[in-house]
């Protein structure tokens, strides 16, 4: 396995030997939502020529995502279950076999969030926790919901609740084939969130922190993408930032919503409202906030940035 120094940079890559003997597995949270059956949109995205209505949100992204990370692997079984329409398939049928075993009836209409993982034998593996219902308008749309696609977003007073409360970690990450690819390998993403503030709050919102690279560029959030309005567009972290390529943030690019572009975590101010979406509970709108100790030194700034 890799090992790392404690400056975050790579001492040496995996073997080929080491990664078909992992411990580690490449994994994907899905969501499975009822809802998203009425959503002919969903359905095209999910499956290679099918018009049967998907209960799983974005299904063929999340298998490209993992077909992807076990490729760069070079685990050859894992790419055999996934590869192909037929990868699809036989995912759709892992995950649906867990929805039928392990939840009753009565459970239907509940979203959950459906975490599938593939070990380097090509053996998967599925868990899975209740969501919140959310609309449809929140997990599928054309472009971003206008109380903030339309402003600048250091607005004072958006129109709908937050759903984020945004930090932006002190410790810099080195990229790697761990943050590239969504993997059970997640100290760099444990460690940044171990700065989260456990201070009460003033609403139910979920909580987020960002990372970023020893460039100072924001590689991407620990469990979500962020989307930051620059220059009177929607920005997201490109690829070569060094995070992981989400399926929702493939959905904004391939359908316009946003574009690609570095983003320095000196230019991101507290108190500016920003876009995330996370492939288990779609999107909603995040407001950085400051970390105690927090300085100029590649902080944020202390004064909300109108960027025009």
């Amino acid at each position: 396995m890799a090992s790392y120094l404690t400056n975050g940079e790579t001492q040496r890559d995996e073997t080929a030997a080491e990664r078909n003997t992992a411990s580690f597995e490449v994994f994907s949270s899905i969501r499975c939502d009822q809802l998203l059956t009425r959503s002919p949109h969903n359905t095209q995205i999910s499956y290679h020529d099918c018009n049967t209505p998907s209960q799983f949100y974005m299904l063929r992204f999340h298998r490209d995502r993992m077909l992807a990370a076990v490729d760069e692997l070079g685990w050859i079984e894992a790419r055999g279950f996934l590869e192909g329409p037929s990868g699809v398939v036989r995912l759709m049928q892992v995950l649906q076999d867990h929805f039928v075993d392990s939840h009753d009836s009565a459970q239907v209409s509940q979203p959950l969030k459906l975490r599938i993982s593939i070990n380097s034998r090509g053996h998967t593996s599925v868990t899975s926790i209740s969501l919140p219902s959310l609309p449809l308008s929140s997990l599928l749309f054309s472009h971003f919901p206008p109380t903030l696609s339309r402003l600048p977003p250091s607005i004072d007073h958006p129109t709908s609740d937050r759903s984020w409360r945004v930090f932006i970690s002190p410790t810099p990450v080195s990229p790697s084939l761990f943050t590239r690819h969504k993997t059970t390998e997640r100290a760099v993403y444990d460690e940044a969130r171990s700065h989260i503030p456990t201070t009460p709050q003033r609403d139910n919102a979920l909580s987020e922190i960002l990372v970023a690279n020893h460039r100072g560029e924001v590689m991407e959030g620990s469990i979500t993408t962020p989307y930051f309005w620059r220059r009177g567009r929607w920005v997201t972290p490109p690829a070569s930032a060094g995070g992981n390529t989400g399926t929702t943030r493939r959905f904004a690019l391939e359908a316009g919503l946003c574009v690609e572009e570095p983003v320095m975590r000196q230019s991101v101010a507290e108190g500016e409202a920003m876009w995330l979406s996370n492939g288990a509970r779609g999107w909603g709108w995040g407001e950085i906030e400051k970390l105690d100790g927090q300085g100029s030194d590649g902080s944020i700034s202390s004064s909300p940035i109108r960027h025009s």
